[in-house]
């Protein structure tokens, strides 16, 4: 496992993600996956507060008990409702009644990372950066992080935080893989790309990249096992000649096709990259990471 230091983290590269415990993914798999994961280095988890209606953090509460010391606790919060995206919850009590849930839920005293789920352009950055110096005043979380922003929104906030001489967004979480998107399926979410890639490239802002894997886009398409949904979202040309070089690399290096996928994500950026990893079950933890 490789670490990468972030403020006063020392932070495992890979980053467990969490989305789907309590539904797809039952409570057996869910706690063998954090086992197998964290054996084998992993030390930071992330989750949400939106996640299967608070079950996952429920897991993952359930699972560092005994372990705090030893794990990262990374959720987010302030998610519109699911009824209605246009309608933001960036209040600063909005922000602590999320944040004083997850608190519950998980059975812990603080967040290690704590992130915005959503952004809303109409809502200034001023009032945001000072809710959240108040719940990092208040002993709730220790850094804090923008998912789904614009790197342009995270940097205004930032110049803000530091003019104010107060604490500002410590990392990114946005939609960043290999592959190639074929359509936009969320106009919510932000997808490092293009010229948002290069302003990263220049800033060297770190990075969680969240559906790192392109829906194991990689790795399933290897073995003619590509689900609809990747299909839909990042089956192209494009893409296709991505593929070949991962498919060449893997070949020489004798690594898997979805670790070498994310090697080659992380040694192509000019920023450090934490890539969320996902699996469904510890076999594809094991793929995922190249555990022999």
């Amino acid at each position: 496992m490789v670490y990468v230091n972030l403020e006063d983290m020392k932070l495992s590269q890979f980053v467990l993600g969490t989305d789907g415990y309590g539904e797809r993914i039952d409570k057996k798999t869910a706690f063998d996956i954090m086992n197998e994961y964290t054996y084998n280095g992993g030390n930071i988890i992330d989750t949400a507060r939106l996640y299967c209606d608070g079950i996952s953090e429920k897991y993952v509460g359930e699972f560092i008990k005994g372990k705090r010391d030893d794990i990262y606790v990374s959720t987010k919060c302030a998610h519109p409702p699911l009824s209605d995206m246009t309608k933001n919850r960036l209040s600063e009590s909005e922000i602590e009644y999320d944040i004083d849930l997850s608190l519950k839920t998980m059975g812990i005293d603080y967040i290690d990372i704590l992130w915005l789920h959503r952004d809303d352009i109409t809502v200034s950055v001023e009032p945001i950066i000072d809710a959240l110096n108040n719940m990092h005043r208040k002993g709730k979380i220790r850094y804090f992080g923008a998912s789904n922003w614009t790197h342009d929104r995270i940097m205004l906030a930032n110049e803000y935080a530091k003019a104010s001489n107060q604490m500002g967004f410590i990392a990114s979480q946005p939609l960043y893989n290999l592959a190639v998107r074929s359509k936009v399926w969320d106009e919510t979410l932000v997808c490092l790309e293009g010229e948002e890639k290069d302003k990263y490239d220049k800033s060297h802002f770190p990075v969680f990249a969240f559906s790192s894997q392109a829906k194991g886009f990689f790795e399933k398409y290897a073995k003619n096992q590509v689900t609809p949904k990747a299909k839909d979202r990042y089956m192209n040309s494009k893409t296709l000649e991505i593929f070949e070089k991962v498919k060449e690399k893997s070949l020489e290096s004798g690594d898997t096709i979805s670790y070498t996928a994310l090697s080659m994500l992380i040694d192509t950026s000019n920023f450090n990259v934490f890539p969320i990893i996902g699996p469904s079950n510890v076999e594809q933890l094991r793929v995922t990471m190249n555990i022999k």
